[in-house]
């Protein structure tokens, strides 16, 4: 142990039990900690344990392409940050950068913490930068090929510890409350009227127009509707209508928007949540919509398209209807439930005699309602397939710019969290997957209520999402809120 270990790296911290042993103290345990702010935890891996608990690792040691001072400091965990930097986190090291990029343009954990407005943490790692002696990492901490340097140039002093300083407040938890975007649907022309003077907006608006080549705002404003209605059109008008709920949400509580305990939204919406999240940037984000709009407009022109909205059948039952709707109309057919939306209301879609079918068939079961939708054709089913090949290589050009989320993703295709500090690797697989498969949305809703959120805003155009928490739980309905722009 001391032999590969403590050639590279020595904890300044005092402790005889180190490097006596291999045990089950690991990195992604020491990440966990940091990142969750398990601050007994962290002193026992890096100060007080005994040998099968004290942590031999380096600190500096990346776990997918953050460590864990990154962690620590992303999540606002004040006082693990400062453990960390007692044990000899490095504050010069930056994330790993994908091969091809410039190493110095990742982030170190300062820039981590001013990226989630940490202002305290920033304080403290800028006097840590300016007190630690470069060495073992060189400059920047690592290579493009992600190894650490071989060798380094000399034996480094132990880090000199910042000016001690009171015990900073613990960071505050997030809040038991989630932060929901609306998908297609949900647009009318005067949208965005009543925000389009926000600072945030109007910077998000100026930033869209030479990506989208369009005015959006003078399209939001005056329309026609059945331009704006269009896929292409409609997707960017979403997209930049549910940030701009975020904005007025921040304007009248400000602790919601830097606090939510989750993030979730709605087919096209879930590229509304991520951006919020902090794993899109506003324009990787808009790019990435403006594409996914045009793509499934073209994917829907190819043969006779439709959705219907189903309510109070059960989802055995629908699914049977629609297979027997593929089998009566022949070879080609394609109907499958595309939407689970509350319990018992679904969406399904597919090739258009099939849907017609489906109509007929649901309504013969005594489903309470069988309507066809306005939409431009059979979103998530194969038929959107053409359009995932064109994405796919979209979302893998903007895959090197992801982050980690900075709270917890439900996804459309798992209807499941995927948690703060989640690999975007996890991520840009099931935004691979949404175009062709279900938007688990009813089974997002339940669990996000079983995980204990207690309140909800819908950030983006009129109520869609409220509507259908009506049907998921009454309780939660009263408390959830929408954020119409």
């Amino acid at each position: 142990m001391v032999a590969v270990d403590a050639a590279r790296f020595i904890n300044p911290i005092p402790n005889a039990a180190r490097y006596t042993k291999w045990n089950s103290a690991t990195l992604d345990v020491l990440c966990e900690a940091a990142y969750h702010g398990d601050l007994a935890k962290l002193e026992e891996m890096l100060r007080t344990g005994d040998e099968d608990s004290i942590f031999n690792g380096d600190v500096n040691m990346h776990l997918t392409d953050v460590n864990a001072l990154h962690m620590a400091a992303m999540a606002g965990q004040e006082k693990c940050v400062k453990v960390l930097l007692e044990a000899g986190a490095d504050p010069h090291v930056r994330c790993i950068m994908p091969d091809g990029k410039d190493p110095k343009a990742g982030d170190t954990a300062k820039d981590k913490a001013a990226r989630f407005k940490h202002a305290s943490i920033v304080a403290m790692l800028e006097k840590a930068e300016k007190a630690h002696v470069r060495g073992w990492y060189e400059e920047d901490g690592i290579v493009n090929n992600r190894k650490l340097y071989a060798e380094p140039k000399a034996r480094p002093a132990a880090p000199v510890a910042a000016t001690p300083t009171p015990a900073p407040a613990p960071a505050a938890p997030p809040l038991p409350l989630a932060l929901m975007f609306p998908g297609q649907g949900s647009q009318y022309v005067k949208m965005l009227d009543g925000v389009k003077d926000l600072p945030e907006v109007k910077d998000m608006l100026a930033k869209a127009k030479p990506i989208l080549g369009y005015d959006l705002l003078e399209l939001c404003l005056n329309g026609p509707e059945e331009k704006l209605a269009e896929t292409k059109y409609c997707q960017p008008a979403m997209f930049v209508g549910g940030l701009a709920g975020i904005a007025k949400l921040r304007k009248e509580r400000a602790e919601a928007v830097e606090r939510p305990k989750c993030v979730a939204g709605l087919s096209l919406g879930e590229y509304t949540a991520l951006c919020v999240a902090g794993v899109l940037t506003f324009e990787d984000g808009l790019r990435l919509v403006k594409l996914r709009g045009e793509a499934m407009q073209e994917a829907a022109q190819v043969g006779k398209q439709a959705m219907l909205s189903v309510a109070g059948l059960d989802q055995a039952v629908l699914e049977t209807c629609c297979k027997d709707a593929e089998k009566t109309t022949g070879s080609g057919a394609v109907c499958r439930v595309a939407n689970s939306l509350f319990p018992k209301g679904f969406a399904c879609a597919g090739t258009e005699a099939a849907v017609l079918e489906l109509k007929s068939l649901v309504e013969k079961k005594g489903a309470l309602q069988a309507k066809l939708l306005k939409t431009g054709g059979a979103f998530h089913t194969s038929l959107m397939q053409p359009a995932q090949e064109r994405l796919q290589k979209a979302l893998e050009e903007v895959s090197p710019n992801m982050k980690p989320p900075s709270c917890a993703i439900y996804m459309n295709v798992t209807g499941e969290p995927l948690q703060p500090g989640s690999d975007p690797k996890v991520i840009l697989g099931l935004l691979k997957k949404q175009l062709v498969s279900p938007v688990l949305w009813c089974n997002s809703v339940e669990r996000m209520i079983k995980d204990g959120v207690k309140e909800f805003y819908e950030c983006g155009p009129q109520k869609q999402l409220k509507a259908m928490m009506k049907r998921i739980d009454q309780k939660v309905w009263k408390d959830t809120t929408s954020m119409e722009v």
